[in-house]
């Protein structure tokens, strides 16, 4: 039989492909994943994917949640202090009915709120206009205004309040679809740990093994070659 010095060893393609799973291995310990490219798992790659769209849209529409909920408070603010205005100017109307009071530095001070007051009603309300009619020489007129626009404002806030309960509890429900989809994900893609390490041990012993065995060979041929010589 013909000696051919070149050519290839099985031990070679055992040490290589031992050499590619090692690999494989370690990337999926270093990385965390099971998954690291569609050769890992086609299947479970296109599942991991689409879990992972769903997780991004529960966590965004968590945050829009969230947000509008800010917004609401900015609003509950906005309300809260037109509603300390008015409050403030139904004391002043009662004033202005005793015959002792100023009425002309009561009228100020009513201008001075309904200014106020419309332009926070303006950004919270869309409603420039929202109060008007203070009068300081007429109190049944002024406290019917006021009484109207406190009855709008407490609507506003009540409403305000049960929206943000609302969408509070939908965020908390967005959230926790989002851990228990992730926690589906992680089954699919995450790396086992103890098994992958126990593996890569295996696979590393293996390829000490066939390096050995490769240079047991090749120190075989040698010696078989300088015999020949």
């Amino acid at each position: 039989m013909a000696l051919s010095i070149n050519q290839s060893s099985p031990a070679l393609s055992v040490i290589d492909r031992l050499s590619k799973e090692r690999e494989e291995k370690d990337e999926k310990l270093a990385s965390g994943k099971r998954i690291n490219s569609a050769a890992d798992d086609a299947a479970g790659l296109q599942i991991a994917s689409r879990l992972t769209s769903q997780i991004d849209g529960y966590q965004q529409l968590s945050y829009n949640a969230q947000d509008q909920v800010n917004t609401n408070n900015v609003q509950e603010g906005q309300l809260s202090s037109i509603s300390e205005g008015l409050q403030r100017a139904n004391v002043l109307s009662i004033q202005s009915a005793n015959p002792l009071s100023d009425n002309n530095a009561i009228q100020g001070e009513f201008d001075q709120i309904t200014e106020q007051i419309n332009t926070v009603a303006g950004e919270a309300l869309g409603d420039p206009n929202f109060l008007a009619g203070l009068d300081a020489s007429d109190p049944e007129a002024t406290q019917a205004a006021l009484e109207t626009a406190l009855t709008a404002i407490n609507e506003n806030a009540a409403a305000l309040g049960a929206n943000s309960n609302a969408l509070s509890s939908q965020s908390v429900s967005y959230e926790t679809t989002r851990v228990n989809v992730s926690a589906s994900r992680s089954r699919i893609e995450d790396t086992d740990f103890a098994k992958t390490t126990a593996e890569q041990q295996q696979v590393s012993t293996l390829l000490q093994t066939a390096i050995i065995n490769k240079k047991d060979e090749d120190s075989r041929k040698g010696l078989l070659i300088n015999q020949l010589i």
